[in-house]
Parts: C-alpha cells; structure tokens; sequence
C-alpha cells in the first residue's frame, strides 16, 4: 500500500469516474449533479475494493489496478459497443447479441489479467501514463458539470438580488389575495391548428372550459419556439432578447434561460406583497423551482435516494450491467416491475410524475394561501406514454424514436391525440375544483408554452379564468409576454403598457400570423 504513496495509482478511480461523470455531462441541462452521487460512490467504492482483492493475488498494487482499469473500460464501454453493433451489422451479420459480445469481452478481460500476471517488469511507466490519460478524461466532463453548476448558481444568486432588465413595477395590494395558478401545458396546440395539422376539433373541450367561465383566446401565439423561451417569456413580462440583453448586463450567460425562470420577475412581485410560491417537481432542470415555499414531488424521498433513478437506469443501459437487465427482466409480463425494459425502461419517472401533478393539483385549492401556483405537465408532449384512458401504451414506435418521440408521423399523430384526450378528460375537474374549493376566486393561466409541429410551433393554447369581470381586459391575439402585464393591470392596481404581441424564430426573425381569421383581429 505504500507503493501507492510513492507512486500515484490514480487510474482505476478517474476511470471509474469518467463514463459516469461525462453522462452526467451530456444530460447536466435536464438533471440535477447529485443525481450522479450513488452512482459514482457505488463504482469508487466496487474499485477500492477489486484492487484490494487483486492486490492480494497478485501482490501487485500496479497489476491490480492495471487489470481494474482495465476491467472498468470493458465494463463501462460494454452497453455503447453493443448499441454500435446492433445498428451496424457486417455483412449482413449483427454482433451486436449478448451471446457474442459477451464472450469476446471476457476473451479480452481474460488475455489482459494473464498479461499482466506473467508480466515482470515494472508497471511505472504504464501506470503513470493512464494516470494522466485517465486525469485528461475527467477534465472536460468535470469542467461542464462545474460551469454549469457555477453559472446557474451565481446567475439565481444574482437575480435573486437584482432585477431583470426591466425594473419591477409598482403594484399595490388588493384587500383580498387571489391565488394564481399558472399551468402549462407542454406542446398544447390551439384549436385551428390542431384542425389543420391533426384534423382533430377540440371544441368540446373548449366549450367547456367556457362553461366553466374560461375565456379563450382563438388566436394566441406563443412569442418563442422553445419551452425554456416561452415560459421565461410568460413570467419576466419582455421579449426573450432584451431578457438575455439583460443577462450579459449582468455578467450572465445569454443562452442560459434557467434563472430567469426560476428567480423571474412575476414571482419577485408576487412575493414582495405576501404570496408564496408552490411548484411541483418538472421534467426539466431550468424548470425545478427547488427554492419555492412548498416543493411538491411524487416521492418524499430525496430525488438521489429514490429506488432507482431515471439516469441510474440510462447509466446501466450503457454497461455491461445491460446484460442482467436483458436476460434478467425481459420474461416480466408486468411493466411496472420491470425497470429497465419496455415502457418503464426510460418512462416510470415520467408516469409517475404526470400522475402525481394531476392527483395532487385539485387538492391546492385548500393550501392556505396566497399562493402561486407553477405547475409543468408534460402533456401532451413526447414521450407519448399515455393512452385516452390514462392507461400506458405499449406500443414502443409511439415512444421509441430519436429523443424518445414516435417512429414516425402516423405515430406521432396517434401519440399526441391519445395524450390530448387524457389530458382534456381530466383537467376540467382539476380545474373546477381550484375553483369551487378556493375562499377567494382564483386566477387560472392554463396555456401551452408552443404547439407540436414545426408548421404552427407558435400556435399555443391560451385560456384564462379571471374572476368577476377581468376577462374584459383579454383579447383573442395575446401572447405571453402581456399575460402576466394584464394580471397586473387588472387585479394589483398596475399600469403597465401591453407590448406588440410579435413571434420571434430562433434567428432573431418576425413569424407573422398565417390563419386569415386571425389575421383580421
């Protein structure tokens, strides 16, 4: 053990570090890094100990932890040469199958541990050389992790003390605190669109939501392509441009929308006259207002702490733990037990969460308030796991294309209208119930952040429900930058200007309205 002293062996620990750290990396915008802790402290703590065990059999402090290296490279790049064999047969032939794979790594582990054993010389040179192999790997995913972390955390410390680029306006206090709910429907479409591109009509549910004293905006549009543009749009009040102007004046990254989100200017005026911010656990990390009065997530358990983590299950996927998965839990007739196989393989996390926000919202409405209400469902936007019902599908094309989306367009359209009637079959009575449940009449913002397809990205659904004779102040052509500025005006005594309500692509160019009904208003 001395020899380690003397001589670093650092090798075994970088590379059991790396793979796990750099997906960490890759996915560092859609989770948190403490995700990756039990991953990392199960993999330091397998190598400690393999090296012991090696130490003692082959008296080598060096050999060992060249063969655990070694072992840590077969066992980490396992699952990414099978899933690079399976889409590129040979001649016809795929060996990309466990039953070959598996055989020529353990041909390969077994050559390195006879190699190293019969070896004699010393093992300086080699040892000092995947140290700094092994140190250089580290670098880079560890600094994206770092920087991410980094600038996320000194640019929500700053918003926090500073406003955005505009300076918050002058509200005043009503004698009576309606809660507001600000619910976002990812990838909702409005209605001509979802007649134009899906030929579906969602005036069933429209109408409604009119009963219920919704307005309807018919020709709302989304003033950003993006989820992460559009929501930060809605709740800083300002087109995403000057937003980002006003990041970099403050020392911050333009492209990075996460404080805005999470420290935006809507909430800081909320919150300077008494309400409290409510927000359940999202998909998405810009999203996650960790920092809120009540943080809801479907699990009291920490997030690292759960059974089994979504990038836990990913991380496996790309080892030679893939094996166990396949052999072990493909024969399970019940999804629900089966971790890593069929729908439950990426999607248990996303299931139980949508779930989750649909149970427990209605129940707000008897949370002592004020309060506002942020709330994300991922519905109806891929991947598209639920069928009209709330039953899961088990068709994999729905879900099993690039980035989790379906295979095609056919399945894109069965995908999407499955999840839009789940959706509008339960959201009438979760909101019915925020408002016959709430003391006060509430405010209700229920809108998708930006349609589904490419051809009428911007034509988002907007519905309001604005208690007494509010709904006067709203007009079919809003986008979101003014919603939050006619909340304002209409319940807290602003008087702030509404802006042109234009739609910006991501080069910085004006998308106009094509619809000719909705040109004319």
């Amino acid at each position: 053990m001395i020899t380690m002293f003397k001589r670093p062996i650092l090798h075994p620990f970088t590379f059991a570090i790396f793979p796990i750290a750099a997906l960490l990396a890759f996915n560092i915008g859609q989770v948190a890094p403490r995700v990756a802790l039990r991953s990392a402290a199960i993999s330091l703590a397998a190598t400690v100990i393999l090296i012991l065990v090696l130490a003692l059999i082959s008296r080598s402090l060096q050999k060992a932890a060249l063969i655990t290296t070694s072992f840590l490279i077969l066992f980490f790049s396992y699952g990414h040469v099978y899933e690079f064999l399976q889409a590129h047969p040979i001649f016809g032939f795929s060996l990309g199958r466990h039953r070959y794979l598996l055989v020529i790594y353990s041909l390969i582990l077994i050559l390195v541990v006879f190699l190293s054993l019969r070896r004699k010389v010393s093992l300086s040179s080699t040892t000092a050389a995947l140290n700094v192999i092994g140190i250089l790997l580290l670098i880079f995913p560890l600094y994206q992790i770092i920087k991410f972390t980094v600038q996320t955390s000194i640019s929500e410390h700053r918003l926090a003390e500073n406003s955005t680029s505009m300076q918050m306006p002058a509200i005043t206090t009503p004698s009576v605190l309606p809660d507001i709910y600000f619910i976002i429907m990812d990838s909702y479409a409005r209605q001509d669109a979802l007649m134009a591109d899906l030929n579906f009509d969602n005036s069933p549910f429209l109408d409604e939501l009119r009963s219920m004293g919704f307005y309807i905006a018919d020709c709302s549009r989304s003033n950003n392509s993006s989820t992460h543009g559009s929501v930060a749009i809605t709740l800083n009040m300002d087109y995403i441009i000057q937003l980002r102007d006003g990041l970099v004046a403050q020392g911050l990254s333009y492209y990075d929308d996460t404080p805005l989100i999470r420290q935006s200017l809507v909430r800081k005026m909320l919150n300077s006259i008494g309400y409290k911010t409510v927000a359940f656990e999202s998909g998405y990390e810009f999203m996650r207002l960790r920092d809120a009065d009540v943080y809801l997530r479907y699990t009291g358990e920490p997030y690292e702490m759960q059974v089994l983590q979504p990038f836990e299950v990913m991380l496996i996927r790309t080892t030679a733990l893939m094996v166990w998965s396949d052999t072990v839990y493909t024969s399970q007739p019940d999804f629900g037990q089966n971790p890593f196989t069929g729908i439950s393989d990426k999607f248990n996390d996303d299931i139980n969460r949508q779930r989750y926000i649909l149970d427990q919202l209605p129940k707000l409405a008897s949370y002592p308030g004020p309060k506002f209400v942020f709330v994300h469902i991922e519905i109806p936007h891929p991947p598209y796991i639920f069928l009209p019902n709330g039953e899961i599908a088990m068709d994999p094309d729905l879900y099993s294309g690039y980035l989790n989306r379906p295979v095609d367009d056919a399945h894109f359209v069965e995908g999407y209208l499955n999840e839009m009637q789940f959706i509008n079959s339960r959201m009438p009575d979760i909101l019915q119930a925020l408002i016959s449940e709430s003391r006060t009449p509430p405010i209700i913002l229920l809108l998708g952040d930006t349609g589904p397809h490419a051809e009428n990205i911007f034509k988002n659904l907007e519905t309001f429900y604005f208690p007494g004779d509010g709904s006067k102040n709203l007009y079919p052509t809003i986008t979101p930058l003014n919603i939050f500025r006619v909340v304002f005006n209409t319940y807290f005594g602003a008087h702030m200007d509404l802006l042109p309500d234009i739609s910006y692509n991501s080069s910085g160019e004006v998308v106009p309205e094509d619809s000719p009904a909705c040109m004319q208003k």
